[in-house]
């Protein structure tokens, strides 16, 4: 089984679900942002079953696009309702209101949403460690909710005394701790992240920006992940497609053909847990 272990959809529906920002309409054209990037290309969550059916992904966690709708759930939330078996929620909600906890809870409850994700986003600092945070993370542990960190790979760290408070959280960085990961052996620029692999509860996602990145390092793809299988081992790291966000990687499928080259050296048994028996353990509310 293959796991897409972060991917985001959106709608052009905008009556239903407001936009923060306009994204791409059916049929238009992609063009340049204010972030200098390329538009993401519309994705529903009919049109990403449809490239999962093509590239062989069985099932999908649906992560919350935070900078279509920010912290307003309901498409993502609305669209794995309505495909259940396939799909399941993440949800991204501001670490530092008071209400979060509450709304999460509800979310668990009576949404069927089976993750969260910290979203460094438009905050101007990191929120790891702040007492505002303090409420959330005690309802995550409750909840036992599995949960995703987006933050800048110098200031993970501040993590710990959270994650040593709560015991009961496994936490899984995402690849934005890897945009750079320096030169092998050593990978300087992701030494924060290693730093982090004595906790058993700390599990990372990779994905094709972090195989770009050990390109750019001066390295193989495949020298990455053999640090990172020494490092983390393979029942800690899932693979992710990361699909819309950057586009010059194209489709799911090219993603995970790119991502399985270079895993090819390993194991039969290190790929199943890469690809997809990781994600089953770390998401317990995966469909089967």
């Amino acid at each position: 089984m293959i796991v897409d272990t972060h991917v985001h959809v959106f709608t052009d529906d905008r009556k239903t679900y407001p936009q923060i920002r306009d994204t791409a309409r059916a049929g238009s054209i992609p063009s340049i942002t204010e972030i200098g990037q390329t538009e993401w290309p519309l994705t529903t969550t009919e049109m990403l079953a449809t490239m999962m059916d093509d590239a062989g992904v069985d099932i999908a966690t649906l992560v919350q696009a935070y900078f279509v709708y920010e912290y307003d759930n309901r498409y993502c939330i609305d669209t794995c309702l309505k495909y259940s078996k396939r799909f399941a929620a993440v949800v991204v909600l501001d670490p530092m209101d008071p209400k979060s906890p509450d709304i999460l809870e509800e979310q668990v409850t009576k949404q069927n949403v089976k993750g969260i994700r910290f979203m460094r986003g438009r905050l101007p600092e990191s929120s790891l460690g702040r007492p505002e945070t303090f409420a959330l993370w005690a309802k995550i542990e409750k909840l036992k909710m599995p949960l995703a960190i987006n933050e800048r790979v110098n200031e993970i760290h501040k993590i710990v005394p959270m994650m040593e408070k709560h015991p009961g959280v496994r936490v899984a960085f995402e690849h934005s701790w890897g945009h750079k990961v320096g030169a092998p052996p050593h990978y300087d620029a992701i030494q924060p992240l290693f730093a982090l692999a004595k906790n058993p509860n700390v599990f990372i996602k990779t994905a094709i920006n972090n195989i770009a990145a050990a390109r750019d390092g001066g390295g193989t793809p495949q020298q990455l992940y053999d640090k990172l299988l020494e490092v983390f081992g393979a029942k800690r790291i899932m693979w992710s497609s990361n699909y819309p966000a950057h586009p010059k990687f194209g489709g799911i499928k090219p993603r995970l053909e790119e991502s399985k080259k270079a895993l090819a050296h390993l194991s039969a048994d290190d790929q199943a847990w890469i690809f997809g028996k990781t994600a089953l353990e770390f998401y317990p509310g995966l469909p089967r």
